[in-house]
């Protein structure tokens, strides 16, 4: 049975994965003075810039006191990190919240960020369907016409018949309108693909989806694309062993 504070731990670094970062758990650095064990350490750029957040995680059933906070401080500063998190859904002591101010140290709780940062994480991961969907994209076309009619990638002449391309063009066209016009957004694999071909709007038909929140939207494109690369995945690999 996983330990309550290991999973603590990996929920915290899947929320900073969420945000399209990258999170690590367990990690030895070397400070200038001494090497510190790590709970989450959690790196991005900014403009080409590195930034380093250190994640410390209290799965405590009391709060943080002052001390916590002193010492997260110390080790940031030792190992030139951008910033500290102290994390506990417990709080923290009102001397931990004082010696906080003073520092480079942020107090919160995987509720607080979850709460305030949902549709940030939303947006995120709207951005990375959007890279997924380009893969799948080179790689539908990297397959041959025959290939994609035999795994069913490709529906000739049914409209309505599944067709990877028109996922791939409604997937892509959803995200894009999320993250720069907002919500509502329509999915509708028919009528999509068909005014982009024709460059002009085209009436939505009866199995039009209307999605209100990023959240909604999301968990609906990312089943489509985990659909398809399935789709491509036997195709690929079965096209492969038969030389196609």
């Amino acid at each position: 049975m996983v330990a309550k504070w290991k999973l603590y731990q990996e929920e915290v670094a899947r929320f900073f994965t969420d945000l399209g970062l990258e999170a690590a758990t367990d990690v030895s650095l070397e400070g200038v003075r001494t090497s510190h064990d790590i709970d989450v350490v959690v790196r991005t750029d900014f403009m080409g810039l590195p930034i380093t957040w250190l994640v410390e995680c209290k799965s405590w059933k009391s709060r943080i006191p002052k001390e916590k906070v002193l010492t997260l401080r110390q080790i940031v500063t030792d190992l030139g990190a951008d910033r500290g998190f102290l994390m506990n859904e417990r709080g923290h002591q009102s001397g931990a919240l004082q010696a906080a101010r003073q520092a480079n140290v942020h107090l919160t709780s995987l509720a607080d960020l979850t709460e305030t940062c949902r549709y940030d994480i939303a947006i995120a991961k709207l951005r990375c369907i959007y890279d997924r969907v380009q893969d799948c994209r080179e790689r539908y076309w990297a397959l041959s016409k025959a290939v994609r009619i035999n795994y069913g990638l490709r529906g000739d002449m049914d409209p309505h018949a599944y067709s990877g391309d028109h996922v791939i063009k409604t997937v892509e066209t959803c995200a894009i309108n999320a993250l720069l016009n907002g919500f509502p957004v329509i999915y509708d694999e028919v009528a999509i693909p068909l005014s982009l071909y024709a460059s002009r709007s085209v009436d939505l038909g009866p199995e039009s989806l209307v999605y209100n929140s990023p959240d909604e939207l999301v968990t609906y494109l990312r089943d489509k694309l985990s659909d398809l690369e399935l789709r491509l995945r036997v195709a690929e690999e079965d096209g492969q062993r038969s030389g196609d």
